[in-house]
């Protein structure tokens, strides 16, 4: 059993993979709980579901729009055991993509993971996770500094770092093309202007 907050279709709406059709499973659970959460819901709302029922709407879908992947959110989805949902889940040929703040880690046979270090978390990735990073989200805020970016791309320059604005904050946007300025000015690479194509659309 799992707790989930929802299983929706959508688009990707943010980072790399930005546009491609999407199945998202949010599980519920978060105990960062940072202010600036689009999702507050899923730290504690959820109905507990077996696997088969989940894999059940997964296929309910599949039968309706037949190419997309599957992106398992939060929440924070290292909260719960997934290690067999996303084992049958591969069975079935799925891409799986994760969206994870870093902090823990178990071996699971993901092909995407997107990284979001949270300042409550201070930024910290665990050690195991580091080689395995496709990308990588920040959220603008005060407490985001040229120095941290610095040192976090000290671990590894060759996957993107989106600068993300705090979308309750329309400040932000100046805020982190600011930032975005100076990261380019002091040399840090694969840095890129973030955003939500999902609130452009009016979408989840």
């Amino acid at each position: 059993m799992l707790k989930i907050n929802e299983i929706f279709f959508s688009a990707q709406g943010e980072g790399v993979r930005v546009g491609i059709p999407s199945l998202f499973i949010r599980l519920s659970g978060c105990t960062a709980k940072c202010s600036y959460c689009d999702t507050k819901d899923s730290w504690e709302k959820g109905d507990f579901i077996n696997e088969e029922d989940i894999l059940e709407t997964v296929n309910t879908f599949k039968s309706k729009y037949k190419d997309f992947q599957v992106v398992i959110t939060g929440g924070e989805p290292y909260e719960q055991d997934i290690r067999s949902l996303v084992a049958k889940l591969k069975q079935s040929n799925f891409f799986i993509a994760i969206e994870t703040n870093g902090k823990d880690f178990y071996e699971l046979d993901i092909d995407w993971y997107a990284i979001s270090p949270k300042d409550v978390l201070d930024y910290k990735i665990n050690k195991n996770l580091i080689n395995k990073i496709n990308e990588m989200k920040l959220i603008v805020n005060e407490n985001l500094t040229l120095n941290i970016i610095k040192e976090i791309r000290k671990i590894r320059d060759d996957f993107p770092m989106f600068l993300q604005p705090d979308f309750y904050n329309p400040q932000r946007y100046k805020d982190v093309y600011s930032l975005y300025k100076e990261c380019l000015k002091s040399g840090i690479k694969n840095i890129r202007l973030g955003f939500q194509l999902h609130r452009l659309y009016g979408i989840e």
